[in-house]
């Protein structure tokens, strides 16, 4: 008769062992999102290269926009959305969300507007520049949180960042 004091029931190897391999799967499955690389200063604009049709892409981006609190009349042209302008911190700025859709592909750039300004700053595209605190930065920053917000949503999706004359 062999003993087997040290396993609490037969077929406990297997269990831990399926248990152990499910919890690398997770692990890997959770890591693999998407792939980024860090901001460089000067970045405007923001691609996301998915294997997703344009028209699952956009009701992606709609659907993630809506659930971040964005409004804007997103069904005028498929390939193209814009959302209305939201304040940025305690400022008189305002910004919104421009994304254009193609071939699995999502372009985002983020633009702002300061009304009260001397002259008026109407959609001026805004840039990650480092380290200043402004509404540039903020602008971007909430950009930028977006479009993770949507890369880890798509298994395998890409996300780069362009730098804009």
């Amino acid at each position: 008769m062999t003993s087997h004091a040290y396993l609490p029931y037969p077929g406990y190897r297997l269990r831990l062992g399926l248990l152990f391999t499910l919890l690398i799967g997770c692990w890997l499955f959770g890591s693999a999102g998407s792939r980024a690389q860090s901001v460089p200063d000067g970045a405007a604009r923001i691609t996301i290269k998915t294997d997703l049709s344009d028209s699952l892409l956009f009701e992606r981006v709609v659907t993630l926009l809506q659930a971040d609190g964005y409004s804007g009349n997103f069904r005028t042209e498929k390939a193209k959305i814009v959302t209305d302008s939201r304040p940025i911190d305690a400022g008189s700025w305002t910004a919104r969300i421009v994304a254009v859709l193609e071939n699995g592909t999502v372009q985002l750039l983020t633009e702002g507007s300061d009304k009260t300004a001397n002259p008026p700053v109407t959609n001026e595209r805004l840039t990650y520049k480092g380290k200043p605190e402004g509404p540039a930065k903020a602008g971007f920053a909430r950009l930028d949180a977006f479009a993770h917000h949507l890369a880890k949503s798509i298994l395998g999706s890409t996300l780069t960042y362009q730098v804009l004359p």
